[in-house]
């Protein structure tokens, strides 16, 4: 059976690390957030109708595939954001459960202190990733990340603290006790 690690949280908690050390801790794939949103962003602004719809789509079609693949695991990166659609985790739930797989929603926290240390940091810029602290706050005030309503988390992990590694280690041992019950 398929499991899709759905691995989301605020820019800066340190998605994209502990997804690295989880797929290496696993063995499964990793879809990082901003693959999809890069390939989208190719081709339309973001945040334009045209983008949303190709995104979600990508989203979706890399899940599909992996299921009717029968791969272990996906590793999918997400950061709830308002250009996402409120019915893109319903229709992902469906697809997976469809697709007979399980669906492990994980979300990563950390301090507002750290997490506005970590959006400035010069690795975050590889990949076009928001680094103004500014900038951040504005979008926190609007609400910018408080949609799509998320599921309740059957694991929260605070990496304020904690390495990466240690991070994915505690949802590596969350995992392997998921597929026992």
């Amino acid at each position: 059976m398929t499991q899709i690690i759905f691995l989301y949280g605020r820019p800066g908690v340190g998605k994209l690390t502990v997804g690295e050390h989880l797929a290496a801790e696993t063995g499964f794939s990793l879809l990082h957030n901003h693959a999809v949103v890069d390939l989208a962003t190719s081709l339309f602004p973001f945040g334009t109708p045209a983008f949303i719809v190709l995104r979600e789509n990508l989203w979706h079609v890399t899940v599909e595939a992996a299921l009717k693949a029968k791969v272990g695991g996906v590793i999918m990166t997400f950061a709830p954001e308002a250009t996402v659609t409120d019915n893109f985790i319903p229709a992902l739930q469906k697809r997976v459960i469809a697709g007979m797989g399980t669906l492990h929603f994980i979300e990563l926290r950390c301090s507002n202190e750290e997490l506005e240390k970590r959006i400035t940091s010069e690795p975050r810029e590889r990949f076009g990733k928001l680094r103004d602290v500014y900038k951040y706050r504005k979008l926190d005030e609007s609400g910018a990340f408080d949609r799509p309503k998320m599921p309740t988390p059957e694991l929260v992990v605070d990496t304020t603290n904690q390495s990466p590694l240690d991070s994915a280690r505690t949802i590596a041992k969350h995992l392997r006790q998921a597929v026992l019950r």
